[in-house]
């Protein structure tokens, strides 16, 4: 209710979580699934998953492939070296320029959209902002973090609550190596001041380990 959604949005998310879920992970290897097949694994009828593979198909795509694309031009403003400065950090860029400028950026990693386009898409939701010279570009943010799209900041939270759901799936189906990565810290009665050293703490090193592995998986995908 906080982000505004009603009871009646909230269903139609569910109902095509199940839509989604029954065509990928239970369908028959060799044999089509039909319309009938995922209404009965679901309990929805065959009506609404017609009409939800329809609207999946037409409305909830076009929208990922925009996210995707001004994700892909901060993600290459933080990791490409040509946009770095010496300490590895991401440059104030000047919009225009044949080489090192956001035109140049958003070229290399935006496809078909404008570098006009992406820029006003990183300026509306926080991640980006021209200088007062109005000649270059700075960013914001260490990642693809919206503050002014609640949509955007609630799509990435589903994304982060899917992946720690499906880590928790999968290790009750392994044991040993074949599990994944998952631990909880918990310490109790800790005092206020504590807590408040332990968040700025605690923000520095994950966003560390976090660049720390972000730059392995670089290099190595460059060898």
């Amino acid at each position: 209710m906080r982000n505004e959604i009603s009871h009646g949005e909230f269903a139609e998310f569910a109902k095509r979580a199940y839509m989604e879920v029954a065509y990928e992970h239970f369908s028959i290897p060799g044999r089509k699934t039909t319309y009938s097949r995922v209404a009965i694994l679901t309990g929805l009828n065959r009506k609404e998953i017609v009409r939800l593979t329809q609207q999946s198909a037409s409305e909830i795509q076009p929208r990922k492939g925009t996210t995707n694309r001004a994700l892909r031009v901060v993600t290459g403003w933080l990791n490409d070296p040509e946009f770095l400065d010496k300490e590895k950090q991401p440059k104030t860029l000047p919009i225009k320029g044949d080489s090192v400028s956001f035109n140049a950026l958003a070229v290399r990693y935006s496809g078909d959209i404008t570098a006009r386009a992406i820029l006003e898409e990183l300026k509306r939701i926080g991640v980006a902002r021209v200088t007062a010279e109005k000649d270059f570009v700075q960013l914001l943010s260490c990642g693809y973090i919206p503050k002014n799209d609640k949509p955007k900041q609630i799509e990435i939270m589903s994304i982060s609550a899917a992946d720690l759901l499906e880590t928790a799936a999968h290790n009750l189906g392994h044991e040993g190596e074949g599990m994944r990565f998952q631990r909880q810290l918990i310490h109790r009665d800790v005092p206020e001041n504590v807590v408040k050293e332990f968040k700025v703490y605690s923000h520095h090193k994950s966003s560390a380990l976090l660049s720390d592995l972000n730059q392995w998986l670089i290099q190595r995908m460059s060898q």
